[in-house]
């Protein structure tokens, strides 16, 4: 007792205010750690967006390396100068067939088609239009395809 004699206020926080505030501090812990896998998947998603158009870059490198004459679609994958739209017939490509590239349980797939353009049959053509498409899927199996266009001429 102070000297008027009243019990003097005690001063501090009670355990409802204390966990109150603990709740609180924890939901908000809680966003900032659902912000933080949400960049860490597009930060994945990314990661295979680039590592697909750098394998088609690769491909087209490739192409534009080889003698014109050479140049030529994709041994399979290829329908009518476009991919073949059902990408299940794309992912049956395998090894044996068709090159590939493998990161983390996820495998892109390159197809590509040389199209000379239109009406130049005669003389040869000095001009084609090269197209790659790389194909993978997610770990949520979601098809996903990066396309790259160049134009390849026959110097002479």
């Amino acid at each position: 007792m102070n000297d008027s004699g009243t019990l003097r206020s005690r001063e501090g926080f009670s355990l409802l205010e204390v966990l109150i505030a603990l709740t609180i501090l924890a939901v908000g812990l809680l966003g900032l750690a659902m912000f933080q896998i949400t960049a860490i998947k597009g930060n994945a998603s990314a990661n295979d967006t680039v590592m697909a158009t750098n394998y088609a870059q690769d491909g087209i490198e490739s192409l534009q390396a080889t003698p014109f004459d050479n140049v030529a679609d994709s041994p399979l994958g290829i329908v009518g100068g476009a991919p073949d739209n059902n990408t299940a017939n794309i992912r049956s490509i395998t090894a044996s067939n068709q090159n590939y590239l493998s990161k983390k349980n996820v495998q892109f797939y390159r197809v590509w088609s040389v199209t000379p353009p239109i009406a130049t049959t005669i003389p040869p053509p000095t001009l084609v239009t090269i197209r790659m498409w790389v194909y993978w899927w997610d770990d949520r199996n979601v098809a996903h395809r990066v396309e790259l266009v160049t134009q390849r001429g026959n110097v002479l």
